[in-house]
């Protein structure tokens, strides 16, 4: 789980109070959706801990787009406040960091973090099953 930590450690330094908030969010979106360390992490993690991580990295685009919400692992979506230009830029974000498609009704038919993290390992895991480690 080591490397879970390593991707996900991005967020709470972004998090601290920094002038106007253009710059936080720059920094903050150049910083969360760099992939290859994600890639990295999946490709060397258990089926589980694969799902771990991924639903870990919903949490954390969640809790970015609708800031500054808690979100916990069985937090609904809709009831949290996403909206559907939310979602919209959830799922881009998600597609973006993982290289997997995401329909847009994938966060209505797995509407919590951990039930959109276990259907991003499942489709993680078809779209990678050819070669194991992705770049």
């Amino acid at each position: 789980m080591n490397a879970h930590t390593t991707v996900n450690n991005h967020t709470p330094g972004d998090t601290g109070p920094q002038g106007d908030g253009s710059a936080m969010q720059t920094e903050k979106s150049e910083t969360a959706l760099d992939g290859a360390a994600l890639h990295q992490a999946l490709a060397i993690a258990t089926a589980e801990e694969r799902e771990d991580i991924l639903r870990e990295t919903v949490r954390t685009q969640l809790a970015d787009i609708l800031a500054p919400a808690v979100v916990d692992d069985d937090s609904n979506f809709l009831e949290n406040g996403l909206t559907s230009l939310t979602a919209l830029e959830l799922t881009r974000n998600l597609m973006t960091l993982t290289d997997v498609e995401i329909p847009l009704v994938a966060i209505l038919e797995y509407p919590t973090p951990a039930q959109l993290g276990h259907y991003l390992a499942e489709a993680y895991a078809a779209v990678n099953s050819g070669d194991g480690a992705t770049a």
